[in-house]
């Protein structure tokens, strides 16, 4: 049962995509040891990323902003699919890009799901694998406690700013328009 939960919580975090990955890695090394927490992070990663390829382009088949048109985005839309893929592979290869962002990049553009999800997982290998790398070093060197204790003040501070941004967001829509 525990698989399963942590198997749908990796297709989440991978899904959402800003949601740092690293925290559920730990989780899955501790849980499964390396091999088995390696398999759970691959699913989440490559599945979760497909799944926020759909759940993208859904969002933004169903909105109409204005800033799509805008002659940027409009540029974006109309890459080759040859282009988006290889942008996918190499922005997924860098270790810091967020990853809903190249997932939200992509599902704006032309390309089909399939292809996505290729270009996705050939970018993700490698980042994946360095990922475990890490965390399996720090789960290997730093006591379970004090990690459980990290693990849950970056989940605190996250719903912290999450709803103080909020609170701010509620606030710019109530203030009354300008009359200047």
């Amino acid at each position: 049962m525990e698989f399963i939960v942590l198997l749908i919580v990796n297709l989440a975090v991978g899904a959402a995509g800003f949601i740092p990955s690293v925290l559920v890695t730990a989780v899955n090394i501790q849980s499964f040891g390396l091999h088995g927490g390696a398999v759970l992070t691959f699913a989440g990663e490559i599945f979760g990323a497909l799944l926020g390829f759909y759940l993208y382009r859904l969002g933004f088949s169903k909105v109409n902003p204005k800033w799509l048109r805008h002659p940027f985005w409009q540029k974006f839309q109309h890459q080759s699919n040859k282009r988006v893929f290889s942008l996918v592979i190499l922005f997924r290869l860098l270790p810091f890009m967020p990853s809903g962002f190249v997932t939200a990049g992509a599902a704006l553009t032309k390309i089909n799901a399939k292809l996505f999800w290729l270009a996705s997982t050939i970018g993700k290998v490698p980042a994946v694998i360095l990922e475990l790398a890490a965390v399996y070093g720090i789960t290997q060197a730093v006591p379970a406690n004090v990690q459980y204790l990290l693990f849950a003040a970056v989940i605190i501070v996250s719903i912290v700013i999450w709803q103080l941004d909020r609170l701010k967001n509620s606030k710019q829509h109530k203030t009354p328009p300008s009359t200047d």
